[in-house]
């Protein structure tokens, strides 16, 4: 699957894992998205469409400030691990943007 918000990054195969897409820029950092990390990614998309850019910029400097990120859905339990790298979820992206989505997922009522 390809993930089109990161085609300006360049790609390349990490032998260790070649089920997490990774990625380095111009600058040399390099960083890896989780699927986890992408599918979270998908639902701001889809819910919050006219902030989405203000996402990817957010995560353009992570990598620019961090220099060897892995894009997780669970800093406890990623995929990957490599030496030198820092985590992030998807929150840690979008809270101090103050770009919420409401979770109104719950349990069904029937069965009392």
């Amino acid at each position: 699957m390809r993930y089109e918000e990161f085609d300006k990054y360049i790609p390349y195969t990490d032998p260790e894992n070649k089920l997490v897409h990774a990625y380095k820029d111009e600058q040399g950092n390099t960083f890896y998205v989780e699927p986890g990390f992408y599918s979270g990614l998908q639902g701001f998309k889809e819910k919050r469409l006219e902030r989405y850019q203000e996402i990817l910029d957010a995560i353009d400097e992570v990598i620019k400030k961090e220099h060897k990120v892995i894009f997780t859905a669970d800093f406890e339990n990623p995929w990957i691990t490599r030496d030198g790298f820092i985590y992030r979820e998807i929150l840690d992206i979008t809270d101090p943007l103050k770009i919420f989505v409401e979770d109104k997922s719950r349990g069904s009522d029937y069965g009392d």
